[in-house]
């Protein structure tokens, strides 16, 4: 009888110990919730949250949809030298995607996209024709033959007129002109007369280049 209530009293030890360690270990696996709150710590510390994007603009590179400068436009171009005094009309691009120009040589046109006289920076752009069969040779024709010094005087619609010496004449073939620099508008601010020159291709009746010509301010 004793060994059996010992066997017997061994046997309940053992189980209590079992429900003891089966406790414990639930215990332990499951996470503490927090007297305040339902929702179980987390064991690792969450993401940080993500920064916020900032809110750009964003402009169209469109040459077209960039926005006029405000300087006053130029309407006048006299170089005594050369015998040439042509209006200028203010203009942006055509249907092909290039600089307007009027059909009259004799008429120079100004990009108002980009910088004008009175403008701290970037290039002044003026073009005109070289000639047409309609009216004929423009005065434009004559900058090909220009001396570096020669003055050139711009006048603006607030009657103000802005002198520049030139410094450069190029004959480009018109795939080789660097337009991106021809119509800058960031660094020294200078005056560029572009038309066309160089040989004519009678097969395609164009102009196989162009001459562009670079003056700087007169101080």
């Amino acid at each position: 009888m004793l060994s059996a209530r010992v066997a017997s009293t061994a046997k309940d030890a053992l189980l209590a110990a079992l429900a003891v360690l089966l406790v414990s270990l639930t215990v332990g696996c499951t996470p503490s919730a927090s007297p305040a709150s339902s929702t179980p710590t987390p064991s690792v510390p969450p993401p940080a949250p993500a920064a916020a994007v900032p809110d750009i603009p964003r402009f169209s590179a469109s040459l077209s949809e960039r926005p006029a400068l405000s300087a006053p436009a130029p309407v006048r171009l006299l170089i005594p030298e050369l015998g040439i005094d042509v209006p200028v009309e203010a203009v942006g691009l055509d249907g092909q995607g290039r600089m307007a120009l009027p059909a009259d040589p004799a008429i120079a046109a100004w990009y108002r996209f980009g910088s004008a006289p009175a403008s701290v920076a970037g290039s002044t752009v003026i073009a005109a024709h070289v000639d047409s069969l309609v009216y004929d040779i423009g005065p434009f024709a004559k900058l090909a033959g220009a001396a570096a010094g020669t003055r050139i005087e711009v006048t603006t619609a607030d009657g103000a007129v802005y002198a520049f010496a030139l410094a450069s004449t190029e004959v480009v073939p018109k795939e080789s002109v660097d337009w991106s620099a021809v119509f800058a508008r960031d660094g020294s601010p200078r005056l560029t007369l572009v038309t066309c020159g160089g040989e004519f291709d009678y097969d395609a009746r164009r102009y196989l280049s162009n001459v562009v010509v670079t003056a700087s301010p007169i101080t």
